[in-house]
């Protein structure tokens, strides 16, 4: 897991020093943005993959306030001399809270935000017996979620950018335990409108 983070930090560190290459020109702040991409979450040796939307109003041309909604998914089949077992496992997270971001520079936007919510787990488990009817159980919880972290943004135009990486802390209590992973995200962010600072 530290090895995990540790190569999240390095991507999100990697663009600083190449800071110096660009103009610092202050970037018009823009009154909403809109996120939408890949993501993958790493959560106590289980791989789950899927989606991550946000979106965000901007309060000034530093603080936001940002609605974020995921779904992650992981399948995994096994058979043995016994019959067949296939396990699904589906995450779907909506959190709020605050972001900060850096609108100084004029190719890059690196933000970090702190957010808050609920996620809700469903797992369900099939065993078909060799040459028998399939046995299912389904198991539904839904709980706190957190996540802490921040990402870097790539100017393509004056209202499209591309997330270069999200890194999140994750942490969820969905069944009276906690869990804790590292969630990635990457995708297109849309700018709409622009704030008067």
């Amino acid at each position: 897991m530290r090895t995990v983070v540790r190569r999240a930090v390095w991507l999100l560190l990697l663009p600083l020093p190449l800071m110096g290459q660009y103009d610092v020109a202050p970037r018009p702040t823009p009154k909403a943005e809109l996120f939408g991409g890949y993501s993958y979450i790493r959560l106590e040796g289980m791989d789950l993959q899927g989606w991550n939307f946000s979106l965000a109003g901007n309060v000034n041309k530093n603080l936001g306030i940002v609605a974020d909604a995921s779904g992650h998914y992981n399948r995994d089949t096994t058979t043995d001399s016994l019959g067949r077992t296939e396990s699904k496992l589906n995450f779907h997270t909506f959190l709020a809270g605050p972001r900060v971001t850096e609108r100084s520079l004029k190719w890059l936007t690196p933000y970090a935000h702190a957010l808050f919510g609920m996620t809700r787990v469903n797992g369900e488990v099939t065993f078909t017996p060799a040459g028998g009817a399939a046995i299912s159980t389904n198991n539904d919880q839904t709980g706190f979620a957190m996540t802490l972290g921040g990402g870097l943004d790539i100017n393509v135009s004056d209202s499209v950018f591309y997330r270069l990486l999200q890194a999140d802390y994750y942490l969820i209590r969905a069944d009276k335990l906690k869990h804790e992973g590292l969630r990635l995200s990457a995708g297109i962010l849309f700018r709409f409108g622009r704030k008067t600072d």
